[in-house]
């Protein structure tokens, strides 16, 4: 048979209807940017040099109570805010811990650092930079945006008219589904703000442009990784500007759960739904493989083009975290190579070119970036800048990768599987490809640490000029404002796309995987293997007689 071309291939699986097919069940398949030890060492390594070495105590729970307080206090009494504020919660009561993790987009099954549970890994004696370390793997720790259910007035789990599990809000499954690790991808993903297109020739030409909306065609692809950095440092301010016991220990927390979201989008895979065109055209092609071999399905077992995908994207995705991770962590335990040695610097070191792009970032925000917006913009350059290396990642993973796990015979699964068994040992046919994976992680790494630097910078400017009092209350009154602004229209919005999704819920059918056009096409080869050597029997008989 012979072989499609890529292009020619991919018009004929969208006349078919495959594209959709395919992301529909794909996008994305995994959720960490990194491991949670990455995020943890990144923070930590980022910031030595930043201030931050004075020991800090056990947080105490009453700060969780006072930030739930003071942020109800200030919605009843803010003239802006009080109607809509009064009408989702009467009382003060009716703002408990539940409607608070609502608000801020968590799941309210979730017990959230911060919030309402304190880690018992911080230690008594740890540093201020040591508890912000560990605060910057929580957000993965405690499923803060995992699993976001939309609840009735029982607070009770809403169901569909089909009995399925309904989310919060139907967007997110356009970046995840319920009951994976997916379903917080729409939180730590950050795609770039460009004009996103769903045509297969856009995932090959400019992969960072491409999305799908995977499950729900009624809403819209949403990612929030900015919007959750700028959650967590509003939060951070509200807590330092307080008097709670160990406010400012609190607001060092948030801040490092800010960074989770800026490390994921760091992960230049963080930054593409689907990033990789070659692993488009292998999952067809194993499809087609499996499909002539089964009759279409009808014969043997036949998976489809999605589950294929999955396996061949998942593969890369996750050995991509693990290698790095395996090789990272070996590397600050004192076994560093030539390569993972660059890697662990990284962090250190200032990237001067993304350092510019953040400097114009910032000044768009005015004189006083301090006061602003700041952790949404640096995520946002943070996220064009990696968008442009998305696809260059996976490619690199590939070329470094066992050529089988772009088959559908062979899958890395991160919970189990050793990464150093599923990459080719380094020879000097492939250092080419070593050094290109380990560059892209490098550059990765520096830039993280770039933009961290500067996010607890500002940070600190800001709390160091509000001395008095009056300054203060004034800039906590700034910070409350536009948090509760943003929150509060992010709920109302996702309560509307709720609204729209309940009235006709798309239905999830698991049937058999067929396909008619392939089993013509093996009754064709079967006709034409059994069919000419008849005629020609008959032929030759034929002519002898």
């Amino acid at each position: 048979m012979q072989m499609l071309r890529p292009a020619l291939l991919s018009r004929r699986l969208r006349r078919l209807g495959h594209v959709v097919l395919w992301v529909g069940l794909l996008a994305p398949v995994a959720s960490h940017g990194y491991a949670t030890q990455i995020h943890t060492e990144l923070s930590r390594r980022s910031l030595a040099k930043s201030g931050l070495g004075d020991p800090a105590a056990t947080i105490n729970p009453a700060a969780f109570e006072s930030l739930r307080t003071t942020i109800d206090a200030y919605a009843r009494g803010e003239a802006t805010l009080r109607e809509a504020w009064t009408k989702r919660y009467p009382t003060a009561a009716a703002f408990d811990v539940f409607a608070e993790k609502q608000l801020f987009q968590f799941a309210p099954s979730s017990k959230v650092f911060g919030i309402e549970a304190v880690d018992e890994r911080i230690k008594p004696g740890a540093t201020l930079l040591e508890l912000l370390a560990i605060g910057s793997a929580q957000p993965d720790d405690d499923w803060r945006n995992r699993e976001r259910l939309a609840y009735d007035d029982k607070r009770q789990p809403l169901k569909d008219k089909y009995g399925q599990a309904v989310p919060a809000d139907p967007s997110l499954l356009n970046m995840g589904r319920l009951g994976t690790l997916s379903s917080q991808a729409h939180a730590h993903y950050g795609l770039a703000q460009v004009e996103l297109s769903g045509d297969a020739d856009v995932l090959k030409a400019e992969p960072r442009r491409f999305a799908r909306k995977a499950g729900w065609e009624g809403g819209p692809i949403i990612t929030l990784a900015a919007e959750m950095a700028q959650l967590h440092l509003d939060l951070a301010l509200v807590a330092a500007l307080g008097d709670a016991p160990t406010a400012r220990e609190q607001a060092w927390q948030f801040t490092g759960q800010g960074f989770h979201y800026l490390e994921d989008v760091g992960n230049q895979i963080h930054t593409v739904q689907v990033g990789l065109y070659d692993f488009f055209f292998d999952a067809a092609m194993e499809r087609l493989k499996m499909g002539l071999w089964s009759g279409g399905g009808y014969l043997g077992p036949m998976r489809s083009l999605g589950s294929i995908g999955i396996d061949i994207l998942s593969s890369h995705h996750t050995l991509d975290e693990e290698y790095t991770y395996r090789r990272f962590m070996a590397a600050v335990a004192g076994k560093a190579d030539a390569q993972t040695g660059r890697l662990l610097a990284a962090p250190t070191e200032d990237d001067p070119e993304f350092a510019k792009k953040l400097d114009e970032a910032l000044a768009k925000l005015g004189p006083n970036p301090e006061r602003g917006e700041f952790a949404a913009t640096l995520t946002r350059t943070l996220i064009e800048v990696s968008s442009h290396e998305g696809d260059d990642v996976y490619r690199a993973t590939a070329s470094i990768a066992d050529p089988m796990l772009r088959t559908r015979h062979k899958t890395f699964n991160d919970d189990h599987d050793d990464p150093e068994l599923f990459v080719r040992p380094q020879t000097p046919q492939n250092e080419a490809a070593y050094r290109e994976y380990w560059s892209l992680q490098e550059r990765a790494f520096r830039r993280v640490g770039t933009a961290t630097r500067r996010w607890v910078s500002l940070q600190q400017k800001a709390l160091a000029e509000a001395t008095t009092a009056e300054q203060r209350a004034a800039l906590r009154s700034v910070v409350l404002k536009r948090l509760l602004d943003r929150q509060l229209k992010m709920l109302d919005d996702s309560e509307a796309r709720l609204a729209t999704y309940l009235k006709d819920p798309p239905q999830n059918l698991a049937a058999p995987e067929h396909s008619p056009a392939l089993l013509a096409v093996d009754a064709v080869i079967v006709g034409l293997v059994i069919g000419i050597p008849a005629f020609l029997i008959r032929r030759r008989r034929n002519r002898k007689s």
